[in-house]
């Protein structure tokens, strides 16, 4: 009756186990290419050589302009998420010509800033709050495992115009203090509903 137990305690770790470990994922760019493959010969003149290597630096460089375009989309869809099928319908028109262009460009400033190597650590951490709260989403860095820009959105009121919507984002440089402008959105006199709503 051991036996069989220590047995069955050993399958049901295992199957538990199983999968709560993966090891990091490397891109190498010379895996596969052996000093005889760069050199050229008979068989292999320069220019193929030249070809196949340049091939592979633009399999490199599309892998990672597909994933910087893929965090650009999931900032995007936080920014509607945020504002709520009540908010979008109003300012969708404005939100699309005025904040999601200037938010693609401050994310690809950031991108480069960082550099390519490091911003494949990036992902869109933070779901948007609900209610009154100003976060849409905060730019993560997995690998330092640290915040790298957050970006809010707040209501302004201003007298005799009406409400407002600010989007901006504060950045790590200066412990997120400053305001740094993406556009602004207006809503009316009214009063506008809760975020998410």
């Amino acid at each position: 009756m051991k036996m069989w137990m220590k047995k069955l305690t050993v399958l049901l770790v295992t199957i538990l186990t199983l999968g709560l470990y993966v090891p990091p994922i490397y891109i190498d760019a010379d895996v596969g290419v052996g000093k005889k493959d760069i050199e050229p010969s008979e068989d292999r003149p320069k220019a193929e050589i030249e070809d196949s290597i340049t091939e592979k630096n633009l399999v490199l460089e599309d892998s990672s302009q597909l994933y910087l375009q893929e965090l650009n989309n999931l900032a995007k869809e936080q920014v509607q998420a945020k504002l709520g099928t009540k908010i979008s319908a109003k300012v969708n028109n404005d939100v699309n010509q005025v904040v999601l262009p200037n938010l693609e460009m401050v994310l690809d400033g950031l991108y480069e800033k960082i550099g390519e190597e490091e911003s494949q650590y990036l992902m869109v951490a933070e779901k948007p709050s609900a209610g009154y709260g100003e976060r849409i989403f905060n730019l993560y860095n997995a690998k330092e495992k640290e915040d790298v820009a957050k970006f809010h959105v707040n209501r302004l009121k201003r007298p005799q115009d009406g409400y407002y919507f600010q989007f901006h984002y504060h950045l790590q440089d200066d412990q997120f203090e400053e305001h740094i402008s993406i556009g602004e959105v207006y809503w009316g006199k009214d009063t506008p509903p809760k975020w998410m709503s």
